[in-house]
């Protein structure tokens, strides 16, 4: 049974048991969030050992090619412009179809203090290197950072570090396979994190308040996802070009974070398919896919431009000005790059940033939209994920034939 197909499958019983569960006065949701905790700790068990060992290799073969500087530059280039026009298009999306305004409600919780590139760049990079193996998911940075400072080292002595080389190596086809172990039983357990999103969205009862917006929302991630992004890589590889297989390869993991919104746990199918499903070498599965996944969260940033443009019409009947909008956008694309830290909740904490920033008195306005962030979350959660199978697919292409000069993935 394809992986796809297993995660179809998880997400719509899940859908099917979150329509028909009693609400049981928020128990339900409760019990599911608890267990969705379990789900996610589950998905993400392997990551880190799984990049870490993959990005030594990948940067050493990249070094030893000569094309270390290329793909990095590549992948940087992508990034930017992935993000740059996901948040112009969920600008335009507002300014051009103008959803229904949201009346002021009122909700509990607090406004984040504006990011500090400094400080955030700080977190990253503790003084103590040790203690990146022993930190939450705020460690991903700084262990791909670690691997690539070991993959760079391994070319200067081959006497005395092939053996770190050969245990790279093999540490990394290990967690390969038990990775892609792990993802076979994973679309089973999407019945959990589904069930628990649609007994979310359920409780919300002003939720036709926001359907406007939301299929606004919707509308310009699938149009950023299944139209615009398959369109390039049909215009840029006309050769090895195949679109609809490459939207197939996506379908799982793009499951995986809409069930629940999580880019980690998305993370680990997007690594299986890769390989597998789009023919990526591990050279560029084990830097572009963890880079792309940390830093182009052009997703969110669409999510999030498009959510606090509705919170300003909703506050406020003045125009908002070109020179506001050129700034905005700005402030959502430098942003996005602070979220690496985060990998679920990034479209409330960029929210809060903007609206901290530029709320103009207005600091706790975003607030209005915490009934329907669940499924803002989920939205940006996926067109985040297929930026990372975009990005890399431009990046990479088809692995190299057989019989080729160049090292088979995996085993």
């Amino acid at each position: 049974m394809r992986i796809w197909f297993r995660y179809l499958l998880g997400a719509s019983i899940g859908v099917a048991l979150g329509l028909f569960l009693p609400l049981a006065a928020g128990d339900t949701a409760a019990l599911l969030m608890s267990l969705t905790g379990l789900v996610l700790s589950l998905g993400r068990i392997l990551l880190f050992p799984l990049l870490f060992f993959a990005v030594i290799i990948a940067i050493d073969e990249l070094h030893s090619d000569g094309t270390l500087l290329k793909t990095g530059g590549a992948t940087l280039f992508w990034t930017i412009l992935t993000t740059v026009t996901a948040t112009v298009g969920g600008l335009l999306a507002i300014v051009l179809l103008s959803p229904q305004r949201i009346p002021p409600m009122v909700q509990e919780g607090r406004p984040s203090a504006a990011p500090s590139i400094l400080m955030e760049l700080q977190r990253g990079l503790p003084p103590n290197m040790f203690r990146i193996f022993v930190l939450d998911n705020s460690a991903l940075a700084g262990i791909l950072l670690i691997g690539l400072l070991v993959g760079v080292n391994l070319r200067f002595d081959r006497g005395v570090t092939s053996p770190v080389t050969l245990v790279a190596d093999s540490a990394n086809r290990i967690f390969y396979r038990l990775n892609s172990m792990l993802v076979e039983v994973l679309g089973l357990l999407l019945v959990i994190p589904s069930a628990a999103v649609v007994v979310q969205m359920r409780e919300v009862t002003e939720l036709q308040l926001f359907g406007q917006f939301l299929l606004v929302v919707l509308v310009a991630a699938i149009f950023i996802a299944v139209i615009l992004y398959p369109a390039v890589i049909f215009l840029l590889d006309r050769r090895g070009a195949r679109p609809l297989k490459w939207l197939a390869s996506m379908g799982a993991p793009a499951l995986a974070a809409l069930t629940t919104g999580d880019n980690y746990f998305a993370l680990g199918t997007m690594v299986r398919t890769g390989k597998e499903d789009m023919d990526i070498h591990r050279r560029i599965g084990g830097t572009v896919i963890p880079f792309v996944a940390l830093y182009g969260r052009a997703g969110s940033a669409m999510v999030s431009m498009a959510g606090f443009l509705l919170v300003i019409r909703s506050y406020t009947a003045l125009d908002i000005g070109v020179q506001d909008l050129v700034l905005l956008a700005l402030a959502a694309v430098l942003y996005s790059f602070l979220l690496a830290r985060t990998p679920a909740g990034g479209v409330l904490l960029m929210l809060s940033f903007l609206a901290t920033r530029y709320g103009r008195g207005m600091e706790e306005s975003y607030l209005i939209l915490l009934p329907v962030m669940p499924a803002l979350e989920r939205i940006g959660a996926v067109l985040d994920i297929m930026t990372v199978g975009f990005i890399t697919r431009l990046v990479g292409g088809p692995r190299p034939a057989p019989g080729s000069a160049h090292k088979a993935a995996y085993p």
